[in-house]
């Protein structure tokens, strides 16, 4: 019998209870028929499907970074050895588990891509490519064919590494196999080196590449970071909605909570760090090809001839960004007691999730007229469909909470066998 056997509370409950299945239904029942709505609507807009892409990939984006949060704090805390969060581990490895339905939902961008609409991405527009030298340059990488095969890659990738610790660490609490966590803990440190890198070009080719002639080496960051906000914030809430229904009331407590809650303001601090730093070494350099990309978020239409007493409304989201994604909560964050009172934390932690969608809306939204700039489509107004958009994000995470929800039923909702439980349900800080 390990320790953990005897640590854990006889009363403790460690599976979930019978609403994960009605969630699991719901959540997968109301996400397609709010996605279905999603794409009538799209349809009627008349505009290719313009509208709906742009929209569509904000909400890709948006949970696909949250899979990706996920499989990085089950790495690092692999590679890292890390014996306090193992009771809240198992939560982030059943967030892997919706890799293969973001798999599919990839193929809504790159399918129709192939099939010629170029609505999304102007460079897959041939008349655009031809003409624009800078772009044509890039047709080797930026091509239907490649960009489609990368993304099959990136999520055969992130599916068999998520499936081999999720299983792995599954199979460790019906054996006790503690040899199971060395395992672990080796092949870590070559599926971070494959999770940096794969991470970072997903990013180049679902966001950066919507502005093909800008380049930013930073970009891949930038993203890494808005994926570990929005895990660190999902490690409050989904336990403290677990323990309100009566799950890992023992297992999972303040000191947990703490920790988590330093990881959340060391990546709103590293998030402010590396989206300044792209901006200032881009702006200061002042290469037209890289600052058009900030001048479009600045100048309302992106019209260079501006003077900066001029800026436009990306400007003021750019400035409500800045206080409300990095000075407010790195300025409340940054006291223990927000961190250790939870229900100020899981306040920080939904507002957070908030503006880390409308950082990845103020990525994309601002390309919507680039075809209308080079005269290959009509113009769409940025701001007149937001009802479209939120009903995409709305429908896309009730698939994806059903999804999840599907895997919290089958398995127990910490690593029982884990040899370093123990530790865990002891943990406190210092």
């Amino acid at each position: 019998m390990s320790s953990s056997d005897t640590i854990l509370r006889p009363e403790e409950k460690t599976t979930a209870g019978p609403g994960v299945a009605k969630t699991q239904s719901f959540g997968i029942g109301a996400g397609i028929v709010l996605l279905l709505g999603a794409v009538a609507w799209g349809f009627a807009l008349g505009d290719g499907m313009q509208r709906f892409f742009h929209g569509y990939l904000v909400a890709f984006t948006y949970f696909s970074s949250i899979a990706l949060g996920a499989l990085f704090f089950v790495l690092i805390m692999h590679l890292m050895g890390a014996k306090w969060s193992v009771s809240i581990r198992r939560i982030a490895e059943l967030l892997t588990q919706a890799f293969p339905l973001l798999g599919i939902l990839s193929a809504a961008i790159w399918l129709p891509m192939m099939l010629g609409n170029d609505n999304l991405y102007i460079w897959t527009n041939h008349e655009f490519m031809e003409t624009n030298h800078l772009v044509h340059a890039k047709s080797g990488y930026l091509n239907p064919i490649f960009f489609a095969a990368r993304q099959v890659l990136y999520f055969a990738l992130w599916i068999g590494i998520s499936n081999y610790f999720f299983k792995t660490s599954c199979k460790q609490d019906e054996g006790g196999d503690d040899d199971a966590t060395r395992r672990m803990a080796k092949w870590a440190a070559p599926a971070m080196f494959i999770f940096a890198f794969s991470c970072a070009f997903f990013a180049f080719d679902m966001l950066m590449s919507i502005e093909p002639e800008w380049f930013s080496t930073m970009f891949g960051v930038v993203y890494f970071a808005g994926a570990c906000i929005s895990i660190f914030a999902l490690l409050v809430l989904i336990p403290l909605a677990l323990q309100r229904s009566g799950r890992l009331v023992h297992s999972i407590t303040v000191e947990h909570y703490h920790d988590v809650g330093k990881l959340l303001f060391a990546f709103v601090f590293f998030w402010g760090y590396v989206a300044f730093s792209q901006f200032m070494l881009i702006w200061g350099a002042n290469i037209p090809e890289e600052t058009g990309y900030f001048l479009k978020r600045w100048f309302e239409g992106g019209e260079t001839g501006l003077n900066l007493g001029e800026m436009g409304i990306w400007a003021k989201i750019t400035l409500v960004m800045l206080a409300m994604h990095f000075i407010i909560p790195f300025l409340l964050l940054m006291s223990r007691h927000s961190k250790r009172r939870v229900h100020i934390l899981a306040g920080f932690s939904v507002w957070m999730l908030f503006w880390h969608y409308l950082d990845l809306y103020w990525q994309v939204m601002p390309a919507l007229n680039n075809h209308h700039t080079w005269g290959l489509a009509e113009k769409s107004p940025v701001f007149g469909m937001l009802p479209l958009d939120m009903l995409l994000w709305v429908g896309m995470g009730l698939l994806f909470m059903g999804t999840v929800a599907g895997k919290f039923r089958k398995v127990n909702l910490i690593p029982i066998k884990d040899p370093g439980l123990a530790q865990s349900l002891k943990f406190e800080n210092q």
